[in-house]
């Protein structure tokens, strides 16, 4: 096996490659959108979507650079240790009819991606049994050392949708958020903390342990963590492609567009047949378990897990 220095090494050439290609693409869809030709798009403006663009400095006015300026994002938006989520990734649904070209740097892009994260699971393997906190400590350090010291790994993970081949048809469609709610122990909490934070130094970490060594014996059992298995996003069902009679049609579920979905533009720079959607997700009629109500604070953060509320 490697040394963990060896593959540290690997790790700023690999993000510098990534951030170049990242903003090959965006000077691609730049041209696109000076370009004599209009190329048809659709983004959805949700309120997520509206808050990216924010972020962003963008307009929905001019889709492809506020496209270009979400794919080159590869950093924090805000300081690392500012206290925000570090799972929060930018979202911008939608579609873009694109030419071949920026197909390619795309596919380019996502090659880079796979190979920056690939090194990061490398190096974190041969980090061995260190604590998950330290884990974490020594790859902001190794990303620090190469030159971005705010690099956002999710947002460097995740690929860029695309379609490789201009399909028939695409349908769109709105998925609702899921949540999954377990009841959780007091030791298991406990545990799951000293994890987090096995050398006692982070204050949070150890303000959450205060507060569940003094919940009361009667809240014990109330303890409830909240998974979400996928927010509420616009999800690409399925690209069609349709055959010669006799043949069977092709589907496919390219996957959830977090990010716009680059699609091959015809002659006139159009995408083929698609579904549109309304701009904001339809509420859910769900109705909430009374027995099951929780508070609207986390009390213990780190761990996403709420206290039961009886009703």
């Amino acid at each position: 096996m490697k040394d963990h220095r060896e593959l540290a090494r690997t790790i700023a050439p690999l993000l510098e490659q990534l951030h170049s290609s990242a903003g090959q693409l965006r000077e691609s869809l730049e041209q696109l959108q000076s370009a004599g030709k209009p190329w048809q798009h659709y983004l959805l403006q949700p309120q997520f979507a509206q808050e990216t663009a924010l972020a962003l400095g963008q307009s929905f006015e001019r889709p492809f650079s506020l496209a270009g300026a979400l794919y080159t994002q590869l950093d924090y938006a805000e300081p690392v240790d500012s206290g925000s989520d570090a799972r929060a990734t930018l979202q911008l649904p939608g579609l873009l009819a694109v030419p071949q070209k920026t197909l390619r740097l795309a596919q380019q892009l996502n090659t880079h991606k796979e190979s920056f994260s690939a090194a990061i699971a490398d190096f974190r393997a041969v980090l061995g049994e260190r604590p998950v906190a330290e884990r974490d400590r020594t790859v902001r350090e190794v990303l620090a050392d190469a030159g971005f010291p705010r690099a956002h790994l999710r947002q460097c993970y995740r690929l860029v949708l695309l379609c490789a081949r201009r399909p028939d048809a695409i349908t769109l469609s709105w998925i609702k958020a899921r949540k999954s709610i377990r009841k959780v122990s007091v030791k298991w909490c406990e545990k799951k903390l000293v994890q987090l934070d096995p050398l006692g130094s982070d204050p949070g970490i150890q303000y959450q342990r205060q507060l569940l060594a003094g919940l009361h014996k009667s809240q014990q059992d109330d303890l409830r963590q909240v998974q979400v298995q996928s927010r509420p996003n616009l999800q690409v069902a399925e690209i069609f492609y349709s055959h010669e009679p006799g043949e069977e049609d092709e589907y496919h579920q390219v996957g959830y567009s977090s990010m716009p979905i680059l699609v091959e533009g015809n002659e006139a720079g159009q995408l083929p047949e698609f579904t549109r959607v309304d701009h904001q997700p339809s509420l859910s009629r769900r109705r909430q378990r009374r027995d099951l109500a929780l508070s609207t604070e986390a009390f213990l953060p780190a761990l996403r897990v709420f206290l039961r509320e009886q009703r």
